[in-house]
């Protein structure tokens, strides 16, 4: 208010320009008053509203806008990817808080908090204050602090209490404008501030120009403050750009003496090279945002690199000046604590585990006996942390593992709530009702419930009967009764063992087409007969190998335990599984069994007291590469998997679940996996392939047709012979000479094959002979007779069907 004041005598006093050194909302006040009298402002301070210049043509900006400033601030936490931060600032009239707000919503990030304070320069308990609003940032914050506005009193309060809070310690990170920037000069205060990021106005410091400005400044800054000794100070951003305005001004008076203009038109001429850069005030003029971007180390600072609006960080003076190759980030930085990783920007954080778990192979905690303090936290989750810890771009801190000595994983999960944990690790299934208030990464283990229930070995009395299907049995039998009725009806006329009477001829057709299955068997004397006995012989081929590879499978294949309905069931006793059972799965409370040991599931299985138990697939890997005498079965139910907990809408969160994902895709997930379960567990459903193990009806019903088919066709064949006989009809005409030779053809290359094949299994050699075609031996017409032989393959006799013998061996047909 007082500058005000002094302006407008100044105005009444009759100055023909001003030059405004305060605020930029005191600068635009003065230009409007100024306004009536046509006296021009030039502003050293940035403006944060640049329509400004053109709502009040008699105000000129000698610096760049204020949103060049935020940008850059934004870009810095942008590279070093910081997704929240804390803003810090004193009297912010222009509004800058909310610019940067809007800049870190565009590149992905936020402010958590702001610490706003009234102006501090006369304030007797500024330090005071300073420390009890620092006190009450809340400790799950971000530490990441953007110091916007500060005058030299909150500067130097601000760093002091920052260190007695421990707020300027490892893993916290400070970044600042250009107003503490400019106060570095002052070795106390920059003691304060090691490790401090922060920006200042670029100025071309090589130039003749500026190296005279710069020394004439130091020693007229000693005479007048009567220093002594070797401090050097650099000339501010407002020494700067006050020497620029004045040279503004006497360029603009030299033209209102040289052409009779007014001040007004001479400031508007303005087009010349500065100590600030290019200077041109033709449309309202403002320079582009150039800045320097430095570290705070011991008593000085180091320089990072530059920053220009539109184009991004450079890494030295040369490649921006050329506008060469522009970097993703600035490196090295010496960050408070003394280290060089860049820092995650969250304070030591406290990172809870279990205290016990069902499996110990997902997080054990071990004790030191003497003192009860946590010795050693291990596991597969402990090692999935440390992987992560190791592959992220930033440094992650945090104090040891804090076990929790609750009762179940909600009560661990609502921790983080209550702002007792920042993370836990652990096996904690993602849950829908668990992610209300906590985030979940990306799950780093696959997670299911399945069904776990004893095994044993397939030995029971009927398991024979095993081998087929009730449909192929029932088929087989109808098969081979329909085949032995054929058998009887084609030899009853010319094989003597069927002159008997009827029922004693239907066992013995019986006996006969029974005993090819055991290649055991009499005489056949109808080629009929052998036709229909052939094809049966195939199919009884073709099941006796089935018969005996499915029988040898299911004798050597465990057979599960049934589950009895109304039986009890085992889990961990997570509150979830338990609910899971109770509401999905529909058993009663009274038949689910809580086990919380790996032993006692087998104890429990072993004493009857349950049938079956459910357990995540984590777990049951765990335990069956424990326990052999059990199996899974049934269906799997898919749960969420095991992830980490976080706070809600954490980026921690999204910075491990990238991580996480990285990890799986090149194998350091499924490595950890085998190195703490050794045993791969299926989620296939074993029980129904234990009940396919029958042959079914599909895999036979083809050969039952056939040799259906081909019996029922030699029937027809055989019947319509006898009836033309008995008609009259000559016997050539129902000849069955072709049927004969090509049965002998194919019989005879049979034989030869089969002789061999048998010959190499049992090692003995079965004679087979054949008699001459046309022999005279008491046979008419002179045909060979075969004799199927026990343990060999049937081997059939001929004869002539219109003679057939009477004699048990065949009245001297030749035997083979």
């Amino acid at each position: 208010m007082h500058a005000l004041l002094t302006a407008i005598g100044l105005i009444n006093w009759g100055a023909e320009a001003i030059i405004g050194a305060g605020t930029w909302p005191e600068v635009a006040t003065l230009a409007q008053l100024a306004n009536p009298a046509s006296v021009p402002v030039l502003s050293l301070a940035a403006a944060s509203e640049p329509t400004l210049s053109s709502q009040i043509p008699l105000l000129f900006q000698m610096s760049f806008p204020i949103s060049g400033e935020v940008h850059c601030l934004a870009d810095i936490i942008r590279s070093y990817k910081w997704r929240r931060v804390v803003v810090i600032y004193e009297d912010d009239l222009s509004g800058v808080a909310a610019l940067l707000s809007n800049a870190l919503r565009a590149s992905g990030s936020q402010i958590d908090y702001h610490v706003a304070f009234p102006p501090l320069h006369s304030n007797p308990y500024a330090s005071d204050l300073v420390y009890q609003e620092l006190k009450k940032i809340p400790p799950q914050l971000s530490k990441v602090f953007v110091v916007l506005r500060s005058s030299p009193s909150l500067t130097f309060h601000l760093f002091e209490k920052a260190n007695e809070l421990q707020m300027m310690e490892k893993d916290h990170v400070w970044i600042v404008n250009d107003d503490i920037i400019s106060l570095l000069n002052s070795t106390f205060i920059s003691s304060y501030m090691r490790g401090v990021v922060g920006i200042s106005t670029y100025f071309n410091t090589t130039t003749n120009t500026y190296l005279s400005f710069s020394s004439e400044f130091q020693q007229r800054l000693k005479e007048e403050f009567e220093s002594e000794g070797e401090n050097h100070f650099e000339p501010g951003k407002y020494a700067v750009r006050a020497y620029d305005a004045m040279h503004v001004i006497a360029h603009a008076a030299t033209i209102k003496a040289a052409m009779n203009a007014s001040m007004l038109a001479g400031i508007r001429s303005t087009n010349f090279s500065g100590l600030s850069g290019f200077i041109n005030l033709t449309e309202g003029g403002s320079l582009s945002s150039t800045f320097r971007v430095l570290n705070v180390v011991w008593k000085g600072y180091e320089e990072l690199g530059f920053w220009v609006e539109g184009f991004g960080f450079y890494k030295n003076e040369g490649e921006m000046s050329r506008h060469g190759r522009v970097v993703d980030v600035l490196r090295p930085v010496f960050w408070p604590g003394g280290t060089e990783k860049i820092p995650g920007g969250w304070g030591k954080l406290r990172v809870g585990v279990p205290n016990h778990t069902t499996f110990e192979q997902f997080v054990k905690v071990e004790y030191d006996t003497d003192t009860w303090k946590v010795k050693n936290v291990t596991g597969f989750c402990i090692d999935v942390f440390y992987e992560i810890l190791r592959h992220l771009d930033y440094d992650l801190i945090y104090d040891e593992f804090i076990p929790y000595k609750g009762t179940s994983y909600d009560d661990l999960v609502n921790q983080v709530p209550l702002k007792y944990f920042d993370i836990v690790v652990g096996d904690i299934t993602i849950l829908a009702n668990r992610s209300k208030n906590v985030t979940f990464t990306e799950p780093f283990l696959s997670s299911g419930l399945s069904m776990l229930v004893p095994v044993k070995l397939n030995h029971t009395p009927w398991m024979i009967l095993k081998t087929f299907t009730k449909e192929v049995w029932i088929l087989f039998l109808v098969t081979l009764i329909y085949t032995a009725v054929v058998v009887w009806y084609l030899e009853r006329g010319s094989n003597p063992e069927f002159d008997q009477a009827w029922p004693a001829q239907l066992g013995a057709a019986l006996w006969l087409t029974f005993s090819t299955i055991f290649y055991a068997h009499g005489r056949i004397y109808s080629y009929y007969t052998k036709t229909v006995v052939m094809v049966w012989l195939l199919v009884v081929l073709i099941l006796m190998s089935s018969f005996t590879a499915n029988l040898s499978s299911i004798l050597t294949t465990e057979k599960l335990e049934p589950v009895r309905s109304g039986s009890r069931v085992g889990c961990d006793g997570d509150s979830f599984v338990v609910k899971y059972l109770q509401e999905v799965l529909g058993y009663k409370d009274s038949s689910i069994g809580r086990i919380e040991n790996p032993e006692l599931y087998n104890e429990a299985f072993e004493n009857g007291s349950i049938s079956a138990a459910y357990l995540e697939t984590p777990y049951l890997r765990v335990f069956l590469s424990t326990y052999k005498n059990y199996s899974v079965t049934g269906e799997t139910h898919r749960l969420g998997g095991f992830g980490f907990v976080f706070p809600k809408d954490s980026p921690l969160a999204a910075d491990f679940s990238k991580v996480i994902l990285q990890l799986a895709e090149d194998g350091t997930l499924e490595k950890l996996e085998k190195k703490w379960f050794s045993f791969p567990l299926s989620n296939s459903e074993n029980e129904r392939k234990r009940d396919s193990l029958s042959l079914s009806l599909d895999s036979f019903w083809a050969f039952f047709v056939f040799t259906g088919c081909t019996s029922t066709f030699v029937l027809l064949l055989f019947t319509a012979r006898l009836i033309a006989g008995r008609n009259g009809t000559p016997a050539s005409a129902m000849s069955i000479e072709p049927l004969r030779r090509s049965f002998k053809t194919i019989w005879t290359a049979s034989t030869a094959k089969l002789k061999g094949k048998e010959s190499f299994r049992s090692r003995r050699v079965l004679p087979i002979s054949i008699a001459e075609e046309g022999r005279n031996d008491n046979t008419a017409g002179g045909e060979n007779v075969f004799e199927l032989h026990r343990h060999a393959p049937p081997v059939l006799s001929t004869h002539n069907e219109e003679n057939p013998r009477q004699d048990k061996y065949g009245n001297g047909g030749q035997q083979v």
